[in-house]
């Protein structure tokens, strides 16, 4: 087995912030005396090939430096590779929203990261998996998912201020969503406006959505927005970025182990920043497999 670190660095990640901070990485990580290889992402999807030709070669320390979609990725990689289990996973957040290191307050400061890495204090996290693709923080449907295809093309802002931009301009083509939604306890069987299904607490550049979902508690946090007005949605936003929506009456909030959605209509879709296509739109299953990789917090 290598000791030796793995870095992924996505330079375009962030509108290009990772790329900048690449050469102070760099330095910082021989003034600490790591051990380590950096490789950067040349295409979309390269980064889960990079995790996975890394874990062949026998690296079992992975560092991503980037977003979430580049996080994404090298999960993907990591869960095809088979041992995930023996692989310990960290993150400089450098992306465009880092939601996923909003869960443990990840520093994207060079020196403050590199402590974090250097202590490797650990802790399995759930990893969530929807057809053949796997997601680590949250996936979407319905309005939420068309806001992350419309956050994608803005080029010229990040974070929260992007998906809120996006947001407004969704708001223009606003739609009805139906689906039956079979959980563990329960089926929910109606229109939706939006549906965040949380394995971390935020999503969109710092929504809330699903405030009270820990990633190492076994279980998916769903937050189902009933169909409301435009002027209902601009009052709810604030409320969602602090997290104080869960009591409102159009907000419904299950936890569930496994979610099976049947629909009539292709729901848009969207889980990390990641737009897939699947293979069965109309009925497909979504699960938590719990305790699967080793993350570093600290």
């Amino acid at each position: 087995m290598n000791t030796k670190w793995f870095f992924i660095a996505n330079a375009n990640a962030g509108r290009g912030k990772a790329g900048r901070m690449i050469n102070s990485l760099i330095h910082s990580l021989n003034n600490h005396k790591f051990d380590y290889e950096l490789e950067l992402t040349r295409a979309p999807l390269h980064a889960a090939e990079l995790a996975k030709n890394a874990i062949e070669k026998g690296f079992r320390k992975i560092v991503v430096v980037g977003g979430d979609g580049t996080l994404n990725e090298t999960v993907n990689g990591i869960m095809q590779s088979g041992r995930q289990s023996e692989v310990k996973l960290g993150l400089i957040p450098e992306g465009g929203g880092n939601d996923f290191a909003m869960n443990f307050k990840l520093s994207n400061h060079v020196d403050r990261a590199i402590d974090i890495l250097k202590k490797q204090k650990t802790m399995q996290i759930d990893v969530g998996k929807i057809e053949n693709f796997y997601f680590i923080n949250a996936l979407g449907l319905g309005f939420d998912a068309q806001v992350a295809r419309i956050s994608n093309g803005i080029k010229y802002l990040n974070g929260l201020p992007r998906y809120l931009v996006a947001v407004i301009m969704a708001l223009v083509k606003l739609k009805k969503f139906q689906a039956e939604f079979i959980l563990d306890n329960c089926t929910l069987n109606q229109s939706f406006l939006l549906c965040s299904i949380g394995n971390g607490l935020s999503t969109g550049g710092g929504f809330l959505l699903t405030p009270e979902a820990r990633v190492n508690d076994g279980l998916l946090d769903i937050c189902l927005i009933e169909n409301v007005t435009r002027r209902r949605i601009l009052g709810l936003l604030p409320q969602a970025i602090k997290g104080q929506h869960l009591k409102q009456p159009e907000v419904v909030i299950h936890q569930s182990k496994t979610i099976r959605v049947k629909t009539e209509q292709i729901l848009p879709i969207y889980f990390d920043g990641e737009l897939p296509v699947l293979e069965n739109p109309h009925d497909f299953s979504i699960e938590l497999l719990p305790k699967q990789i080793e993350f570093i917090i600290g």
